[in-house]
């Protein structure tokens, strides 16, 4: 079984993630929710395969629907706002694979009004393997996801071609 882009799309979405799910973990979606915790051995694996691009921490203030993101390593901050379109469990040789579509939007950091006024806030660090300029694996403390930015001028058999080489490379 091969993965296809195109029936992911819709009108509205311009991101797509990825997610691998863990080995013989509770990767039940009808309560959900789904295991995506990855192992140090398995990451390290990957680490091997892919070559590292960008490594930082980026901490998360999340409030209603806004996250702010603020990059320690360069100091660099933005705001976006996630809207879900869609989430599916996929099976690819007997592993898990959680597709989820966001339409994401950037938004002028002053949107985000206080930081002392936050739903939450987590700090990850996150390893970014740059697969080319609109696909990246990125490894987001025990998570391993393929992140892909859609727009409506590319190739999608190309880019179905070069995401089920990255699959097949992980599995």
């Amino acid at each position: 079984m091969s993965f296809s882009i195109a029936s992911y799309l819709n009108d509205t979405m311009n991101i797509i993630e990825i997610y691998l799910g863990s080995s013989g973990g509770n990767n039940d979606t009808n309560e959900n929710r789904f295991d995506i915790y990855i192992t140090d051995d398995y990451l390290n694996k990957i680490r091997r395969r892919f070559k590292l691009t960008k490594e930082t921490t980026l901490i998360y203030f999340n409030r209603n629907n806004l996250s702010y993101v603020y990059d320690l390593s360069n100091d660099s901050q933005f705001v976006y706002l996630r809207k879900l379109e869609s989430f599916t469990n996929t099976k690819i040789n007997n592993r898990s694979l959680y597709t989820i579509t966001f339409n994401e939007m950037k938004i002028q950091t002053h949107s985000f009004a206080c930081t002392n006024d936050i739903d939450s806030r987590v700090e990850y660090k996150m390893e970014e393997f740059k697969i080319n300029n609109r696909i990246s694996l990125i490894i987001k403390n025990n998570n391993l996801y393929i992140s892909y930015k859609h727009s409506k001028d590319v190739d999608l058999e190309k880019i179905d071609e070069i995401i089920n080489n990255v699959i097949k490379k992980i599995l």
